[in-house]
């Protein structure tokens, strides 16, 4: 529970938007439906009148490898935990749809089904994130409080989590010769199409330009793109310099909301 009536779980398991319900001291009360941020498996449900008890997160100094840490799930209605060591506390990375993730944690505990929508706490019951299905094979990741906090403010905001857009479709290519020499760099984004009526369309992008720059950020692969067009981007005019024809060219971009 993130408050008194508030439930973030796994979006696959919440799939639908009517006959959710979600089980608190052995009783099943109905649930509606907040949001759901598909790109990082979670959906925010509110529970009228339930009267639940809000987690507490662990701050993320206090995080240490070889901690001990529960996975504390209720599959079918069914408690379950399973007992593990954190094993992995490391930066953050960005998922290939270009969702955020804050910190890259992981506990050797049992990944049977059931797993996702899991909490992830200390032995006082405090929690560090939740499993999620996610990555390569769909295997459980583990989402960290502070993802998990920023994603249910989005939610309880705008329904969604909004990602910025540019309506362009690239790929990395290495710059040469005069080319290399103009730009001041030896790589960026090769536009290969332009969605009509999109914000690249609308800053006047067309196939064959190479992007080297956002608001200041150098493009050297789709990540960095991906990276710069974090849900603060949404709705602001960038700076973004191109090549086209060997030329350098300056334009002003107004990022969207990702569909």
């Amino acid at each position: 529970a993130q408050a008194s009536d508030l439930v973030l779980t796994a979006a696959h398991a919440a799939d639908r938007e009517e006959g959710l319900r979600v089980q608190s001291r052995g009783t099943w009360h109905p649930a509606q439906l907040v949001g759901r941020d598909p790109g990082l498996d979670l959906a925010l449900l509110r529970v009228p009148g339930a009267a639940l008890s809000p987690v507490t997160f662990l701050e993320p100094a206090q995080r240490r490898v070889g901690s001990l840490v529960l996975a504390v799930s209720r599959p079918r209605g069914a408690l379950r935990t399973r007992l593990g060591v954190l094993s992995v506390v490391e930066p953050g990375f960005l998922t290939p749809w270009g969702a955020r993730v804050d910190a890259t944690l992981d506990a050797d505990v049992s990944t049977r089904p059931g797993l996702a929508g899991a909490a992830l706490a200390d032995v006082e019951g405090r929690v560090l994130g939740m499993y999620v299905s996610g990555g390569p094979r769909e295997r459980r990741v583990v989402l960290p409080a502070e993802t998990l906090a920023r994603v249910t403010a989005e939610l309880l905001a705008h329904g969604r989590v909004r990602r910025g857009y540019l309506g362009v479709g690239t790929q990395p290519v290495r710059l040469q010769g005069q080319a290399r020499a103009a730009a001041g760099q030896d790589t960026g984004l090769l536009v290969l199409s332009v969605e009509p009526g999109g914000p690249s369309d609308a800053a006047g992008l067309a196939l064959g330009d190479v992007l080297l720059a956002l608001d200041g950020t150098p493009m050297g692969d789709v990540h960095d793109l991906l990276a710069r067009l974090a849900h603060d981007a949404v709705g602001r005019s960038l700076p973004l310099k191109l090549l086209r024809g060997g030329k350098l060219e300056e334009r002003t971009v107004a990022v969207g909301v990702r569909p």
